[in-house]
């Protein structure tokens, strides 16, 4: 059967909710590697309709579950134990009877659901940080954990960083952070000319530890709404001596310049998508791959559509940082993505590993709720010339961690065998999903016709489901798979996309749009089919086998 691409057939009340596809039994006949594949006659696939659906299996999460809470900004996550510990700007952060800010932490084992383990840092009365407590974010360093934060003196002081600390992630978190150190003043005080938000902690392979951070050119940031054209906040970066000491002889260096590529770069600006709304770079975080520095951040005001995720990289943890092309890597770059955005003012990230699994974790604002904040979460790879990529915002379901679901995607593992590819077959398994047109050359494109990719194992695996990402351009996608099969015994035609991840009306295909096959018990084989008749070439961006 062909292709028709958004044409959607009318569904039952049921088939909203899942679709129980056909399977079919073979004859048990040994592979050629000796493997006897067991046909087992009650394993049934499940083809998700859409991602509230999708999202009530233990397989999946979507960002758009997370519109209902937990509310807040400048999210961090920490991972320790099988449980996550979520922290941010909340609006939660005044205690009853108190005028004194605090943060808040929610606690989760799935990603999925969460619960508010209450307020883990209230400052003392007798504290410099009574208000405008932003950003906090929590490390373990040898026993302790120590959350890094901003915070002024009163409703017009100036902003500055600290540390607190804690023998627990869920607080409480205090000011005397060691002998000497009684909370009465700023760790990081660079002077009140010398304002600074977002600190952030790096420590090296070698055990030395960096604090980033921003100048904040601008007195009051919450309030500016990006109006000023003429102050610029910047990435500034310092080495320590201990997580609450700056090295003896270490000054901050300056590590970046809004709309410029390079520091020392003149002329027009490079980076325009920087300037669309204020001059900000803020939100610094660091990561290290191969060898290199990332140095990521947000550009534009915080409060608006504009908010999105850059990166610089360099050759030494404060050396000379130059911002990558093609940003931003996550957000709206211009007029144009800003008229297909879903989610506005993605931004204030930090990166992850769950497992092996790199993760970003960011705020997207909620414009239909008095622009409340909330926390999103996506994946993240590199690709080989070293270009860092965020799989998202995703607004359909997406797989867990392994470290969460128990089920790994291994497609990368497989020898493929493709019939009909036009071009791009290493970009079936390259880890980069649909997350915005402009990487569309990054997506496998098939001829006319009959198209069969055939994913063999080594050894055989326990498949629990399939997932299949659409093209990020319209006229490239599609809406079903026509066949995926899965060994010898088990095959389901007409795999839907799910419906949400895309819209007809306005020809808009959503990040993370994928067809979703999962079987309700494993099934043991060294081989997965996927199949399209298509009536012209598609692309397609992504295939993950998912194994227990």
């Amino acid at each position: 059967m062909r292709i028709k691409k958004f044409l959607i057939r009318p569904l039952s009340a049921l088939l909203l909710s899942l679709i129980i596809l056909s399977v079919f039994s073979c004859s048990k006949n040994p592979q050629e590697d000796g493997f006897n594949e067991i046909f087992e006659s009650d394993i049934v696939g499940i083809n998700y309709q859409n991602s509230k659906e999708a999202g009530k299996a233990a397989l999946y999460y979507y960002n758009e579950m997370y519109k209902s809470g937990p509310f807040l900004g400048d999210p961090f996550l920490l991972y320790e134990d099988g449980v996550f510990y979520l922290y941010g700007t909340t609006r939660l952060y005044v205690k009853p009877g108190s005028t004194i800010e605090g943060f808040e932490v929610y606690t989760s084992t799935d990603l999925v659901n969460w619960e508010d383990a209450g307020q883990c840092f209230s400052p003392k009365r007798t504290d410099w940080c009574t208000s405008r407590l932003w950003a906090p974010e929590v490390y373990k360093i040898g026993d302790k954990y120590y959350m890094y934060y901003t915070a002024a003196t009163g409703s017009s002081g100036v902003l500055h960083g600290s540390v607190a600390v804690s023998d627990s992630p869920v607080g409480p978190f205090s000011n005397a952070v060691a002998e000497g150190i009684d909370g009465k003043k700023p760790v990081f005080n660079f002077g009140n000319d010398f304002p600074t938000i977002d600190g952030t902690l790096f420590t090296d392979d070698d055990g030395r530890m960096y604090y980033y951070f921003v100048r904040d050119q601008i007195a009051d940031n919450a309030s500016s709404g990006g109006s000023n054209k003429s102050v610029r906040s910047t990435l500034w970066g310092v080495e320590l001596e201990n997580p609450y000491t700056i090295k003896e002889g270490s000054s901050p260096v300056k590590l970046t310049e809004v709309g410029r590529s390079t520091l020392t770069e003149k002329g027009k600006a490079t980076q325009p998508w920087e300037t669309q709304q204020g001059l900000w770079n803020e939100g610094p975080f660091v990561i290290k791959h191969n060898g290199t520095y990332y140095l990521t951040y947000s550009a534009n005001y915080f409060g608006s559509k504009y908010y999105a995720v850059g990166y610089a990289t360099s050759d030494s943890p404060l050396g000379s940082y130059k911002k990558g092309s093609d940003l931003p890597i996550m957000g709206i770059g211009n007029e144009e993505e800003a008229a297909a955005a879903y989610f506005d003012g993605t931004g204030h990230a930090m990166f992850l590993y769950i497992g092996e699994e790199l993760y970003i974790v960011y705020h997207s604002l909620l414009p239909q709720m008095n622009n409340f904040r909330h926390f999103t979460i996506d994946t993240v790879g590199f690709r080989k010339d070293g270009a860092l990529f965020v799989n998202g915002p995703t607004l359909s379901s997406q797989n867990l961690p392994y470290e969460v679901s128990g089920a790994k995607n291994i497609a990368g593992q497989a020898s493929l065998k493709a019939e009909n590819l036009a071009s791009g077959q290493e970009y079936l398994t390259d880890g980069q999903i649909n997350a915005n047109v402009k990487f569309k050359n990054y997506e496998t494109l098939t001829e006319a016709g009959d198209v069969t990719l055939t994913f063999t194992f080594d050894a055989p695996h326990d498949i629990i489901g399939v997932m299949v990402y659409n093209s990020s351009d319209y006229a490239s996608s599609f809406t079903s798979v026509s066949n995926i099969s899965i060994g010898k015994y088990y095959s389901f035609d007409d795999v839907k996309v799910l419906s949400d991840s895309y819209s007809a009306k306005s020809e808009q295909i959503y990040s993370g749009s994928c067809a979703i096959l999962e079987l309700n018990k494993p099934a043991r084989t060294t081989s997965v089919t996927v199949s399209f008749d298509c009536d012209s070439p598609i692309r397609i961006s992504e295939i993950k086998i998912l194994a227990k």
